[in-house]
């Protein structure tokens, strides 16, 4: 076996037995970043040299701070650098922010992967970034229990489609076997009204809670949930359907070329 290849299941088995033991019930595998997508504005703001920690390599960039002191003093009372507590590295501890690259490509996620990880792992297992009727299939082969469509915010790849867009032929291709699951674009509880309808289970919401956090912290999140629960009410009602359990696709117009 190559030692990378070593290393990343040694890195895997680690956070499975994390997972296990803090008594989790289910673990979510992300397959749709073997690297790190193009960030063209972090290129411009030089963030893999600010992140290097070499005086050189940032004083490029260091104007950025300069002209935001406020900004920086908040920074340094935070501790600076943030590490990754969640992400474990045996005998480093917790992750760097500058490694994160790296660990990426250390640590993509194969379809043989699935397999072991299955094999480890007796809870349920979430497969989140498939985009395709054929990838849920597959998914659903390596014992997955429900999938996400997910293409990882549009940040990883352009011109994929939208994951309202894959929506529809992955839950064709799930054919009811296991849940869908989206995400992505969910910005009001309209857009949560038209993932249910297209087949999804739930949608999953990562742009308007972390702008709530940022904003005012646990109260601002839960304030974000409520701004969107109350917006999906607001549209059933007006749609005239009784409950989210009853919305389907006869409250949509599907564009041409959307059925699959």
């Amino acid at each position: 076996m190559h030692p990378g290849t070593a290393r990343r299941i040694a890195l895997h088995q680690a956070e499975i037995a994390r997972a296990r033991k803090a008594g989790y019930s289910a673990i979510v595998v992300t397959i749709d970043t073997p690297v790190a997508g193009m960030r063209e504005r972090d290129l411009r703001n030089g963030m893999k040299e600010l992140v290097t920690r070499n005086p050189w390599k940032m004083l490029p960039f260091v104007t950025q701070f300069a002209i935001k002191p406020r900004w920086l003093a908040g920074f340094f009372r935070d501790g600076g650098l943030m590490k990754f507590p969640n992400v474990v590295l045996p005998g480093e501890g917790p992750m760097l922010y500058a490694d994160v690259g790296t660990a990426l490509e250390a640590s993509v996620v194969t379809w043989a992967d699935l397999k072991w990880i299955r094999e480890a792992w007796e809870g349920k297992i979430v497969v989140k970034g498939v985009h395709i009727g054929d990838d849920a299939r597959r998914a659903i082969d390596a014992g997955a229990d429900a999938i996400v469509v997910s293409n990882h915010g549009g940040r990883q790849l352009d011109d994929v489609h939208a994951t309202i867009r894959a929506l529809p032929e992955v839950v064709a291709a799930a054919q009811g076997q296991i849940e869908v699951l989206v995400d992505g674009g969910i910005r009001r509880g309209s857009d949560v009204a038209k993932a249910l309808c297209l087949g999804a289970k739930a949608v999953l919401v990562g742009r308007a809670y972390a702008y709530g956090l940022g904003a005012a912290g646990e109260a601002g999140v839960r304030r974000a949930i409520e701004i969107l629960r109350a917006d999906l009410l607001r549209t059933i009602k007006l749609l005239g359907c009784p409950s989210t359990s009853e919305l389907d696709r006869s409250y949509v117009e599907l564009p041409d070329g959307w059925q699959h």
